[in-house]
């Protein structure tokens, strides 16, 4: 039985992605046209894609949002966000402050080596986070969307689109474990082949990068070749992510370091930011584009014979990346003269994040992996050098439209604006009025 819109006769949109650019577009769709029908998919555990949050008990096992106390807390995808062009300084981030969606995230970092820059920090602040973690900021812009008339499908993943002769998407899909990008494929592939039917649109808008994949990958949307290689053509950068929970707080007085050596790039003092809460001191370990490039080119994420997705296993990233980022960040700690040791640990997670931004345009060092280019760069450079870098980005078209088709790409891989959350904020906006505009015409 699928839901339905109270407004059935409206012109349906389906957002496929529920981060920061599905929720930005939902809400803005629903200011500039009341009376459409927005149904947000989102195939994670919980909302918020790239700005991913996660509470855990220390034997790993999730918890829910609602759950009212969480032994370890983590953001484990974005960080934290800047506020760089004038458009989003005062037109969006004003109301997601007073709101109480975001809030400043401030204390002392340091830089351990020269030139080390993780998206401007330390040296380039404000930066803004989710306030209760990263999740909290397209959970609450939905919630608001939602309460303007938009139906938002959680763990649901769509995995099919295919438009009729008359021009209206049916799309497919399913839910449940098999919509997890860290089910065993072989459990996800239990499944109905072309999965659910999860309703019928006129238009349709995709935000998740690794929607646009080919049918072997987990998030594949399965959308038409011809939109899939202009969204794939912007090269990437893979990152993992080192989830660790110490028994005892550490002694350092820090909330952020960057690194100027591979494999660390960031260790992100998590239950230091606003709203935040754990029982343990949780930091979340960022890796370099070099480091993660080279361990998706040893441990790739299709297998080589079958062509079938491999999962992530908790396993390998605990005992792979998570292990090698844990030690360098305690020799970084003892060089830099900061801690001899680290406490004991209680909890040791990881994620690999195959897509988790675009390499920004004209960044050399690039290699081919599978059929996917991504920057094997120790260092990325993610912050404007002054108030006057991106003006032109910014006023460059943002987004991917197919008018005649009705389908739809935003998010920061098909803007000129540094990548990140505050380019897929404005890029989502900008297709939400731009879809506003077609049906109005």
């Amino acid at each position: 039985i699928l839901p339905v819109h109270r407004n059935m006769a409206a012109p349906r949109v389906a957002i496929i992605g529920g981060g920061v650019s599905g929720s930005t577009c939902a809400l803005e769709l629903l200011r500039q046209l009341p009376h459409l029908a927005v149904t947000v998919f989102d195939q994670g555990r919980t909302l918020g894609g790239r700005a991913a949050h996660r509470r855990v008990a220390l034997d790993g096992e999730y918890l829910t949002p609602q759950a009212p106390e969480a032994p370890a807390a983590f953001d484990h995808g974005c960080q934290f966000f800047r506020a760089d062009t004038a458009q989003f300084r005062t037109e969006i981030l004003p109301e997601w402050l007073e709101r109480g969606w975001a809030a400043e995230w401030s204390g002392q970092m340091a830089a351990l080596g020269p030139n080390a820059s993780f998206f401007g920090a330390p040296s380039q602040p404000p930066f803004y986070v989710g306030v209760g973690g990263m999740s909290a900021l397209p959970t609450g812009i939905l919630a608001e969307a939602a309460r303007l008339g938009a139906l938002v499908r959680s763990g649901v993943r769509v995995s099919r689109t295919k438009q009729r002769e008359d021009g209206i998407w049916r799309l497919f899909g399913t839910s449940g474990q098999a919509a997890l990008h860290d089910t065993p494929e072989a459990v996800a592939k239990r499944t109905q082949a072309d999965g659910i039917e999860l309703g019928e649109f006129d238009a349709v808008v995709v935000t998740d990068a690794s929607a646009s994949r080919p049918s072997w990958h987990r998030a594949s949307a399965g959308l038409p070749e011809e939109v899939g290689r202009i969204i794939n053509s912007r090269a990437r950068v893979a990152l993992f992510t080192a989830l660790v929970a110490f028994k005892t707080p550490l002694p350092i007085p820090h909330i952020g370091l960057a690194f100027a050596d591979s494999p660390l790039w960031f260790a992100s003092r998590s239950s230091s930011k606003p709203g935040v809460s754990a029982d343990h001191d949780c930091w979340t370990l960022v890796c370099t584009p070099e480091y993660a490039a080279e361990e998706i080119q040893r441990v790739p994420m299709q297998d080589p014979e079958t062509g079938a997705f491999i999962a992530q296993d908790p396993l390998y990233l605990r005992e792979g990346p998570s292990a090698v980022m844990l030690s360098a960040f305690q020799s970084a700690l003892k060089t830099h003269n900061l801690l001899d040791a680290l406490p004991e640990t209680v909890y040791v997670g990881g994620q690999r994040w195959g897509s988790a931004f675009p390499a920004p345009i004209g960044t050399p060092s690039l290699i081919t992996i599978g059929e996917v280019e991504y920057t094997n760069q120790a260092q990325v450079p993610l912050a404007p050098e002054d108030a006057g870098v991106g003006k032109a980005a910014e006023d460059a078209v943002d987004f991917f439209a197919a008018d005649e088709i009705r389908l739809y790409y935003a998010g920061d891989f098909v803007s000129k604006n540094t990548p990140g959350l505050e380019a897929a904020a404005l890029s989502a906006r900008s297709t939400a009025r731009h879809l506003a505009n077609v049906f109005k015409a």
